[in-house]
């Protein structure tokens, strides 16, 4: 019975799993941690291989008993970060048979299973990609957070960030402002807006705290007009996105658009009905379609086919113990 590695990282978690060649989970994991190329150039590749061992050890197999391994990575083009985690392969002799892709890309394989459509991935940052008729993939954003990426939930979080360190002085004279400020302050047990900076700079997973404060933004746009002018920024930058995406596709040219979804900011209900507002004005019907399944998978079944030319039913996935996608 053959077995593959599939691996999702993403700057806010990682997630992995070990199938057979049957589609049956055998072993899976979720840390909160990242393996960002980027982000965390120089602890990722580390990470990603205590993962590798430790997900064997669990099912009691050594990284050998492993036909192909599949990492499904944020910012996997970084070509230092890629070095640096081809080096930790190599230490485990498995550098021939992994495979790198893009974390999209692994998502795109569980969740477009017609290998058809627009995916929008919305987590800590954001990326879109779709394939063309002739196979290739057409993307937009996915530059990184230092890169004007708008729309992610660290955009989302820098902007808060912003917005109450321009008004600090006037927090107590605008319910508004107040809300937000309280709800940073709670979210990191501090007593001031300096001090919840100098907890999330310090921290060598800066970069998912500040992405968590998106979700306090979503959350309050219903009563909060900071909140809400935050929130309507963001997606109608993804709504361009998106439309950027279906211009470069050659087929859909209807009214009605199917939208395939990713991540945990774009899976928010709020977040959707505003980025919806701002397509409504293409699309008379917009519709969105999400899988269950962790990217991870996607890793697994990529690496099976480009290394052992065997392809894994998301059908059979589906029948057992799953990792679901969040």
């Amino acid at each position: 019975m053959k077995l593959y590695f599939g691996l999702d990282g993403g700057a806010s978690s990682t997630r992995a799993v070990i199938i057979d060649e049957d589609g049956n989970t055998l072993a899976k994991q979720k840390i909160h941690l990242g393996t960002n190329l980027k982000v965390y150039e120089e602890i990722a590749p580390k990470r990603i291989t205590d993962i590798v061992q430790n997900l064997c050890s669990e099912i009691s197999i050594s990284v050998d008993d492993i036909s192909a391994f599949g990492f499904g990575l944020a910012a996997v083009s970084y070509d230092s970060g890629r070095e640096l985690l081809f080096k930790e392969l190599d230490r485990l002799n498995i550098a021939d048979k992994s495979i790198l892709i893009n974390d999209a890309e692994a998502a795109y394989k569980v969740t477009c299973i017609d290998d058809i459509g627009i995916l929008m991935t919305v987590g800590t940052g954001v990326i879109g990609i779709a394939k063309t008729n002739k196979g290739d993939f057409v993307r937009v954003a996915g530059k990184g957070h230092d890169q004007s990426d708008i729309g992610s939930g660290y955009w989302l979080g820098k902007e808060l960030l912003l917005k109450l360190s321009f008004n600090e002085a006037i927090v107590n004279h605008d319910n508004n402002l107040n809300q937000l400020y309280n709800a940073v302050l709670n979210q990191f047990n501090a007593t001031n807006l300096n001090e919840a900076l100098e907890i999330i700079a310090s921290d060598e997973n800066s970069l998912s705290l500040k992405a968590s404060l998106g979700k306090i933004v979503i959350e309050a746009s219903n009563s909060n007009d900071i909140a809400l002018s935050i929130l309507q920024e963001a997606t109608v930058n993804v709504a361009d996105y998106i439309l950027d995406l279906n211009s470069l596709l050659d087929y859909n040219h209807s009214d009605d658009i199917v939208l395939f979804g990713n991540g945990s900011i774009i899976k928010s209900k709020e977040f959707r009905k505003s980025l919806n507002d701002s397509l409504s004005f293409n699309f008379k019907n917009i519709s969105w379609i999400f899988s269950d399944l962790s990217a991870s998978y996607g890793s697994a079944m990529l690496a099976a086919t480009s290394k052992d030319n065997h392809n894994i039913l998301i059908k059979n996935i589906l029948k057992g113990d799953y990792l679901v996608s969040s």
